[in-house]
């Protein structure tokens, strides 16, 4: 399945210098986490490398259960402009508004996480897991 997903709507209300730049995401590994804040409206991106085979969760907990992700397998191409309009192509794993996520890895490669806080001005802890 191709999806692109235009996360400028989602964007709209956050400011330029909030958004984080999905051409150029930030990379982590299986058991990392990381902690940030929702800019309320803007889209951050992390990359995840994983194998072919290797069983994994990804979860991302706030304190409403507002802000949500959507998982894209290697392959995945990002665009964003200036104005911090971003457009993703690629195979999406799964829904694409989901807190938690397990499967297991269909391709090597790096798999692209699309976090949207547009809901939310939360904190959020991220997490990526082997099972």
């Amino acid at each position: 399945m191709r999806f692109a997903l235009s996360v400028a709507a989602l964007m709209a209300a956050a400011p330029a210098g909030a958004l984080a730049d999905c051409n150029h995401p930030e990379a982590l590994r299986p058991g990392d986490s990381t902690a940030a804040s929702g800019a309320g409206g803007a889209v951050e991106c992390y990359q995840v490398a994983l194998q072919a085979g290797e069983p994994v969760s990804i979860a991302i907990d706030s304190p409403r259960n507002d802000v949500v992700f959507a998982v894209f397998a290697p392959g995945w191409r990002t665009s964003c402009d200036a104005a911090g309009d971003c457009d993703v192509a690629g195979d999406q794993l799964g829904d694409d508004a989901v807190t938690r996520w397990a499967d297991t890895a269909p391709a090597t490669g790096s798999y692209l996480i699309v976090i949207d806080t547009s809901r939310s001005d939360a904190d959020y802890r991220l997490s990526v897991e082997l099972r």
